[in-house]
Order: C-alpha cells, then structure tokens, then sequence
C-alpha cells in the first residue's frame, strides 16, 4: 500500500513538475492548422486540433419551440479575478519558438502603410526575429503561414490558482 502511494505521488509530482508544450502550426495556402500539446516536455504529444483529420457530422439543431435555458454571467468580481490571473499565467509561459509569415492588405494603401508602421514598430520590440509581416498594397487580404511553441511548468501555475481561489472568496 505504501509502495502504491509513494508512486502516485512521483506521478503527481512528475506531471507538475516536466513542462508542457504547446505547438500550434497554422497556413492559410491551403488552409490548415493543427494544435499539438506535449506531456513530459513533449514526449508524450496529444493532438488537439487538426485540420487534416475527419470531423464528426453534428447532430440535429435543437428546436425553434424550446424556450433556451437561461445563461448565467459572471459576476464582475470573477471576472476581474479571472483576467489578473490570466495575465499573471501569461508570465509564466515560456515562447520556445516563433516564426512564421503573415502577408496582409487592408484595400487601401494608406491604412495598409499606417497598420504596417504601427505593427512593425512592435514586432521590432519583440526579442523574436522570425516572425515577418508584409505589406500587399494592391489588395485586400490576410495569408501566411506561422509556427509557435510554448512551454510551461504546471507548478509554476498553481501559486496563480491559489491566488485566484482567494480572491473570489
């Protein structure tokens, strides 16, 4: 019984102590996409999303006649508990990696040069250099292809979920 217990908690202590990774892959010529996350710093991958693979037919619409449930908002107390927390576990993310293209036009050269200016001032702030952004001044449009990868310790999260749980009392 003790040798049950004592390897539960080296699994437990494994899964909140090796990374996780993310790894989203995206292009829009011919679209796809895919979001992978990997367990124990990525050796054990689980797909998530995946364009290429068959997607299940959905099932009938529910009735018109049905009066909808009625739908329960968030009080504004969770809600600014939930978006300190969530900029909080953003620093606790890691980019691993970034790189990618994104081709855009707005249809009208002016506001492509001025979204163009604005946005590579900010790219160019970012420690990472794969990533471009390009101007297409003749026509109205959104294509690239784009990689990121990130990582986190989940242990590192739960001092956010500690202080999010308090802050709701």
């Amino acid at each position: 019984m003790l040798w049950a217990l004592a390897g539960v908690f080296l699994l437990v202590a494994a899964l909140l102590l090796a990374p996780l990774r993310l790894q989203a892959v995206a292009g829009s010529d011919p679209p796809r996409y895919r979001v992978e996350l990997g367990l124990l710093g990525g050796l054990v991958p689980v797909a998530l999303l995946d364009s290429a693979r068959a997607r299940k037919p959905t099932g009938p619409k529910p009735d018109a006649a049905k009066p909808a449930a009625k739908k329960r908002r968030p009080s504004a107390k969770m809600l600014r508990a939930g978006a300190r927390a969530g900029l909080e576990a953003l620093g606790c993310v890691r980019i691993d990696r970034l790189r990618g293209e994104v081709r855009i036009g707005l249809g009208d050269p002016a506001l492509t040069g001025e979204f163009w200016g604005k946005a590579s001032g900010i790219l160019q702030a970012l420690p990472w250099r794969g990533f471009r952004l390009l101007p297409l001044f003749d026509r109205q449009t959104l294509e690239g292809e784009g990689e990121i990868v990130l990582s986190v310790v989940p242990a590192r999260l739960l001092p956010v979920l500690l202080r999010f749980v308090w802050r709701l009392r």
